[in-house]
């Protein structure tokens, strides 16, 4: 115990060295160092270990793909990247996304534990998209949802779509088990039950108070319900396009005929107030003045 509070003490005093590449404004660091000391003391209360490692976080405009950064811990440091071609509020979401990856490492070397790849990546997505923004609305596209599953992966995909749509669809799964159960609140009852020996599906089964493996299968029908509804309305959209484009031209055809019809009309009634072809007498009348139209 004492150690533990020797070690947290300790880590406080610990830097995360922000170091930028060319290209990359000096102005944004101070902005980055407060994001690191917020996210410092949230996660350390989440996990309840600060790392002991210094962390060096270089930022940089360089395109990573699905990834916007890394985070790769090294014997004596974590090494992570932070990709800045995105606005502030989503370099923000990234740089919370990393950090979370170094308390999950920091956890799992202190106690001796493994992650399972949908864990590690829903909650650092889920974190990265509570204190910041995502580049996409991530999980809600319906000609891509589905298309992974995520407990299936042990590993990350190796093509980039599928990679994309695994950090979609493990986002959207910890926002639903947010939505459920405060996920913050209830993180590190979920750590200490598998500090304790729990598996992560069973740990995640107590907050949830029913099974996590019915919970997921009810989950993934739900999107693929909505999936399904999104695909069924772009359709029918695609569909009744051209029927709504004929009726459109119909109503236009309609109204032509009704201004055609309208006309007859008038002139009918004016030959019977002033007489067939009355409007010869006005065109010898401009005949006579030297009128002939406007130019």
């Amino acid at each position: 115990m004492i150690f533990e509070l020797l070690s947290s003490t300790a880590a406080f005093a610990i830097p995360i060295n922000v170091s930028i590449q060319s290209g990359v404004n000096q102005k944004i660091v101070p902005e980055i160092n407060a994001w690191n000391q917020k996210f410092w003391d949230t996660l350390g209360k989440m996990w309840g270990v600060y790392p002991v490692k210094p962390i060096d976080m270089i930022v940089t405009d360089a395109n990573f793909g699905p990834e916007m950064g890394f985070t790769s811990p090294q014997p004596n440091s974590f090494e992570v990247m932070v990709n800045l071609r995105y606005p502030l509020p989503e370099t923000k979401g990234i740089v919370a996304h990393e950090l979370m990856h170094v308390f999950q490492f920091t956890w799992m070397n202190k106690y001796n534990k493994t992650m399972p790849l949908w864990v590690m990546e829903g909650l650092a997505t889920w974190f990265g998209g509570k204190e910041g923004i995502y580049p996409s609305s991530i999980g809600y596209d319906p000609f891509l949802f589905q298309s992974v599953d995520p407990l299936k992966y042990e590993n990350y995909p190796l093509n980039d779509d599928r990679l994309g749509e695994y950090y979609a669809e493990v986002y959207a799964l910890f926002n639903a088990i947010d939505k459920k159960v405060n996920l913050q609140k209830s993180l590190p009852t979920v750590i200490q039950s598998v500090k304790d020996g729990s598996t992560w599906n069973e740990a995640f089964s107590a907050i949830l108070n029913e099974n996590f493996d019915t919970f997921y299968s009810n989950w993934r029908k739900t999107t693929f319900d909505y999936s399904l509804m999104g695909l069924i309305g772009i359709w029918g959209l695609w569909m009744l396009l051209p029927a709504f484009l004929f009726l459109i031209f119909l109503i236009n055809v309609f109204r032509i005929r009704k201004v055609s019809f309208e006309g007859e009309e008038n002139i009918e009634a004016l030959e019977a107030l002033y007489g067939k072809e009355y409007w010869k007498d006005g065109e010898e009348d401009e005949k006579v003045n030297g009128n002939s139209g406007s130019k």
